[in-house]
């Protein structure tokens, strides 16, 4: 059993590709924290656009993806959506 640590938590999260984003969610900016308790694993991601359909079986491939790994026994994979507000333009009314 050999200890985890983010790095390898990263690189399995390289291999998968947002298809809204077209990018892994590292790449994409998207992990917001990462915690490896010795053979257990939480990762958090937020995404930037409206998922709600589609995170709970992203979150699950990824779990699974991340108990793949060498020295995982578990791992959690909490996925939110935040969408921020974006400013009109000042001539253009509400």
């Amino acid at each position: 059993m050999s200890a985890v640590n983010r790095a390898a938590v990263e690189a399995v999260l390289r291999q998968y590709t947002d298809p809204y984003l077209n990018q892994d969610p590292v790449s994409a900016g998207c992990v917001r924290a990462i915690d490896v308790q010795g053979d257990k694993v939480s990762v958090q991601l937020e995404l930037g656009y409206a998922a709600g359909l589609f995170k709970s079986g992203w979150a699950q491939m990824l779990q699974m993806a991340i108990e793949g790994l060498d020295g995982v026994s578990s791992a959690r994979v909490d996925i939110q959506c935040v969408i921020a507000p974006h400013k009109a333009q000042a001539q253009v009314p509400g």
